[in-house]
């Protein structure tokens, strides 16, 4: 992602394996999820939906790494990074709503006493690792915007004032200063 972007990524709120698991639309029922990972058929859906997931988390996950610790980039406004903290804020409330059931519902699967084939563990657990990845990325996404806008020392709606010049000014070095700066507007000015 460009550095340009640092503030905002967008990425996917809901995996597809939560979506295939019915995890976004209804509660999600015990009995459902055994029986979505006891058919073949859907099993193998399952794990490569997870393998997506997987891939799009790590993705996602890296790109936070890089970008955590860095500063706001300089063209972005207070505001819009007020915003962008605020959206991530949102998000992680959301994900967390969509995804604690459905987690709760996996580590319901995950009991000793259900015995279930290693296949069918591993992708239950790779779910949970998936689901909770996501909830650890938006939660670390929001505290590096709330970090970049603590960084920058302003506040949203903040006007900064600059103090009055008490010296006396050289006008003629400061226009050759500010010409040897812009030579384009020296040349469109030369015309």
């Amino acid at each position: 992602m460009p550095a340009r972007l640092s503030a905002r990524p967008d990425f996917s709120a809901s995996p597809r394996l939560l979506s295939a698991l019915g995890g976004c639309s209804s509660p999600i029922e015990l009995r459902e999820l055994e029986a979505k990972f006891h058919e073949r058929k859907q099993l193998v859906k399952l794990r490569k939906q997870a393998k997506q997931d997987r891939a799009e988390l790590a993705k996602a996950t890296e790109w936070l790494a890089q970008h955590f610790e860095q500063p706001a980039p300089n063209d972005l406004h207070a505001d819009a990074l007020t915003q962008y903290a605020d959206e991530a804020k949102e998000k992680t409330r959301i994900t967390t709503e969509q995804f604690a059931p459905v987690i709760k519902a996996l580590r319901g699967l995950l009991t000793p006493d259900d015995a279930l084939e290693p296949e069918v563990e591993e992708l239950v657990r790779d779910g949970l690792g998936i689901l909770e990845g996501w909830l650890e990325f938006y939660n670390g996404l929001h505290k590096m915007l709330v970090r970049q806008l603590a960084e920058r020392g302003t506040t949203a709606g903040e006007v900064l004032r600059a103090r009055p010049v008490t010296d006396k000014i050289d006008h003629a070095a400061l226009s050759r200063e500010f010409m040897a700066r812009f030579p384009k507007i020296r040349a469109a000015l030369a015309k």
